[in-house]
């Protein structure tokens, strides 16, 4: 691992992610796009030239988004999305050497991190959403959201959906952000392999396990989310998604296998992908998939 940073591109990675995530606001709010690749520079540094240059990234990423937009967008962006790569990149970045042989830090253990990551960032949200609705019911805040920010009633058809939608948005944020972790991460092993300037080989989907406990973990967040009243039920909801999220990563996991051991899997994998984004319920499928994974592995010795 290169342990002698180079300021130079320390400093230009960092001013992009910095760039990247107050774009919208800088430039214009069609750029929110932009703001959820912020941690890609971050990623890429890290993974390319180790955990000191993008420590010395990060700290140059918050301190230009705390200069620009203030002490709570610069904090908020330190706790999310500096902390997250480091954490994450500190993990993959782990190994061990045997025979001359390196392992590195297995793709069911960087699952767990990420699952106990997005417990942490979902604890924050949950904090953050019980401070601003002061404790009231969810018909009683959105019906108060609406008055300030819709004081015509243009939006009042969409109140039914608000009401549904608004106690889950601290696990929908914290879900989001997980996937942009993926996604930024995956984006930037993929080019620094291209161009071989990886540190460590890529993880893989294949032969992902569930972090131990989690599927009794995720029956308690279930009985709770349907049993549990007012805050009690809101944290079983949120911390469901959360927990579902590892399932379906490890169900996905199982189907590339499968098309894999066919002789059409580029073919496969592309309209699976297609009928994932257009429709709804196969994400439900994938993630029962993953849960009886251990169930349809024994199955299969047993045949």
């Amino acid at each position: 691992m290169n342990t002698s940073p180079n300021w130079v591109i320390i400093f230009l990675g960092g001013l992009l992610s910095a760039t990247l995530s107050f774009s919208p606001t800088l430039f214009h709010p069609a750029f929110i796009l932009f703001s959820y690749l912020a941690t890609l520079p971050l990623f890429l540094i890290g993974l390319s030239l180790g955990l000191y240059s993008l420590y010395g990234a990060a700290l140059i990423a918050s301190i230009l988004v705390f200069i620009v937009e203030g002490a709570l967008a610069g904090s908020e962006f330190f706790v999310l999305s500096a902390l997250g790569p480091i954490f994450l990149v500190n993990r993959a970045l782990l190994n061990r050497k045997q025979k001359g042989k390196v392992t590195w830090y297995p793709s069911t253990y960087l699952l767990r991190d990420l699952t106990l990551a997005s417990a942490v960032v979902t604890v924050i949200t949950l904090g953050t959403y019980l401070y601003f609705t002061h404790g009231e019911d969810t018909q009683t805040f959105v019906n108060n959201f609406l008055k300030l920010f819709d004081p015509e009633g243009q939006l009042k058809d969409t109140k039914p959906l608000l009401q549904m939608l608004f106690p889950f948005l601290p696990g929908f944020f914290a879900l989001s952000w997980s996937i942009m972790m993926i996604i930024n991460g995956t984006l930037a092993q993929g080019f620094l392999v291209r161009f071989q300037h990886n540190l460590r080989t890529s993880p893989t989907l294949n032969n992902l396990r569930a972090p131990d406990k989690l599927t009794l973990v995720l029956g308690l967040t279930l009985l709770l989310s349907f049993l549990g009243v007012g805050t009690l039920g809101l944290i079983g909801r949120n911390f469901t998604l959360i927990f579902l999220f590892p399932f379906f990563l490890i169900g996905l996991g199982m189907i590339h296998n499968w098309f894999h051991k066919t002789s059409f899997a580029t073919i496969g994998l592309t309209i699976f992908y297609f009928c994932l984004l257009i429709l709804f319920w196969p994400i439900f499928i994938v993630v029962l998939i993953g849960i009886l994974k251990p169930w349809i592995e024994k199955n299969n010795l047993a045949n």
